[in-house]
């Protein structure tokens, strides 16, 4: 997180700027996920772990391995790479590895529109004529290219699903993600960063998912004086590591 604290010192017409020092604990990025009129609604931070988001995947064995996985159940979640936390992402995926529950034969399909432009496709389990890039909004038909994601899910002893990376962290947008759980698989839930128990959804609706973005407007104050002494402080923060942040003073 980047931030500071200006404060500017007027003295008729001179100036002078210093450095304030400051104890600050900035908050956690947060998402919001919710269903049609609010409902199932929570606001909470993205997972996090040091790595990539194709690492944290950890796909062997024609599955992911994240400790999420459950055995007819249906996973999303945001997940943010600590290394390079500008990197946002977004999981979905089904079922468990056999060697860790018992999953049947399953059939899901999905579709996910609003996607931001410059998201890629990081991680397809398994193949891309289950998680693609579709022209369509019709569920479980992908035709390879376009502005939405789709999925076309079968599997069976194993997870079948994806993830994407380059969501922007600190702009608007929002996601609808739609889901038609054909067989073996009956649940679906999101999971959070902060440990706390993962919202159940249901699966007849749709889920949206946006980031918090605020912003402040500070305006502009008029101080008549010409003389005197007048001292400005003033706090800005970004979740963006690294961006530069920028103070205007006009008199």
């Amino acid at each position: 997180m980047s931030r500071a604290l200006l404060c500017v010192l007027s003295l008729g017409t001179a100036t002078a700027l210093q450095t304030c020092p400051l104890n600050f604990v900035g908050n956690v990025k947060q998402f919001v996920v919710e269903q049609e009129n609010g409902k199932n609604r929570r606001t909470v931070p993205a997972v996090e772990r040091a790595m990539t988001a194709d690492d944290f995947y950890d796909y062997y064995s024609y599955s992911s391995h994240t400790g999420f996985e459950a055995a007819e159940t249906s996973v999303m979640f945001l997940y943010r790479d600590l290394t390079n936390p500008t990197h946002l992402s977004f999981f979905w995926f089904h079922g468990v590895d056999e060697g860790f529950g018992s999953q049947g034969s399953a059939r899901v399909d999905g579709l996910v529109t609003g996607v931001p432009s410059g998201t890629t496709i990081v991680q397809r389990d398994d193949h891309p004529g289950e998680w693609e890039w579709t022209t369509s909004t019709t569920l479980g038909e992908l035709t390879g290219t376009g502005p939405h994601l789709g999925g076309r899910w079968t599997f069976n002893k194993n997870t079948d699903g994806g993830a994407v990376a380059g969501l922007p962290i600190n702009e608007n947008w929002e996601m609808k993600i739609q889901t038609n759980f054909i067989e073996g698989i009956d649940k679906w839930f999101f999971y959070f960063g902060d440990g706390s128990a993962p919202q159940a959804m249901n699966a007849a609706e749709p889920v949206y998912l946006h980031p918090v973005v605020t912003s402040v407007d500070l305006g502009v104050a008029a101080y008549p004086q010409t003389a005197g002494e007048e001292t400005f402080c003033t706090l800005v923060q970004s979740d963006v590591e690294g961006e530069m942040l920028t103070y205007t003073f006009m008199w």
